[in-house]
């Protein structure tokens, strides 16, 4: 499954860049990189960059561990941003899984399940944005079946999530026979009833309606990042347009990707710009720079943490 993902996100790669690139025309995306004003994409990096940061709160705001711990859950995000960078089928979520079980004394199974909850809350922005371009934005989405396909996974990931922190314990009965299956028997359960204890914290009102407004500011930070870098291509554009922009790439970046999101951030604007009369050309050109200003910070982030605590 693991070599089929990664496949899978290579092969998507390579069809949304091929996509995008068969559309443009050369001379007009040319223009469209030359025209960027330089402050207004460092405005916008700077915004991804403070987005990144509220990541890891809310991040350490689902782990439970304490205040000291914050900096080690943002250095094992970090790890994850390099991982997202360099491996396809977002190989990265393992990383700072992984990098935060080696630097805490978080469990392995309170760790996997702190991280999948984390990628559903981020799902269930992606929710919550879509709700509010369906409802106020009069312009057509294109593609508009699979957004909201995608949604509808992300809620039914959310609903699974809090029945298994409200009914988990039930499932002991079939986890406690799972020992006899051998090594992988026995790290299924002891993952099982380390998520099970760690995410009772969840059932804290004031922890949850924390981490919602964490990532309702990780949203805002977001649509401003992408708002920002219309202007530094010096379009005219309404702050809904940056709201289309995020809910396309968040929605095709929860897909299996391809190293670093090539092709998805292309294919994601293209579609999000075109009601907003921007050709194709410029579009990918806006995709493109989006998506180098993402890397940077991501290799940055990512290299400063693995130096900062050896390999």
């Amino acid at each position: 499954m693991k070599h089929l993902m990664r496949i899978l996100g290579f092969v998507l790669g390579i069809v949304f860049l091929g996509w995008s690139l068969s559309l443009i025309n050369w001379d007009s995306f040319l223009r469209a990189l030359k025209s960027v004003d330089p402050l207004w994409t460092a405005s916008s990096a700077v915004s991804l960059f403070l987005s990144m940061l509220l990541r890891s709160i809310r991040w350490h705001i689902l782990t439970g561990l304490p205040r000291q711990d914050q900096g080690k859950v943002w250095q094992a995000t970090c790890v994850g941003y390099l991982g997202i960078a360099i491996y396809p089928a977002r190989a990265g979520d393992v990383m700072r899984m992984l990098r935060l079980q080696q630097l805490t004394s978080l469990g392995g199974g309170l760790a996997i399940g702190s991280g999948v909850i984390d990628r559903i809350l981020e799902g269930l922005g992606l929710c919550g944005l879509l709700l509010i371009v369906l409802l106020t934005w009069q312009v057509g989405l294109e593609a508009r079946q699979a957004l909201l396909g995608v949604a509808a996974l992300f809620l039914l990931a959310a609903i699974a999530a809090a029945i298994f922190v409200m009914s988990g314990h039930r499932l002991r009965f079939l986890f406690g026979r799972l020992p006899v299956l051998g090594k992988w028997g026995e790290r299924l359960t002891r993952w099982y009833e380390e998520s099970l204890s760690g995410l009772q914290v969840l059932r804290s009102p004031r922890r949850i309606v924390l981490a919602l407004f964490v990532q309702g500011s990780v949203s805002t930070l977001d649509i401003l990042a992408c708002w920002l870098l219309i202007h530094a291509f010096g379009w005219e554009l309404p702050l809904m347009a940056g709201v289309v922009v995020l809910v396309y790439i968040a929605a095709a970046a929860s897909l299996p990707t391809s190293p670093g999101y090539v092709g998805v951030y292309q294919i994601a604007t293209l579609f999000a710009l075109r009601p907003f009369g921007i050709d194709d050309s410029s579009s990918v050109a806006y995709g493109t720079i989006l998506q180098v200003l993402t890397l940077l910070l991501f290799i940055g982030t990512g290299l400063w943490a693995t130096l900062n605590r050896g390999r």
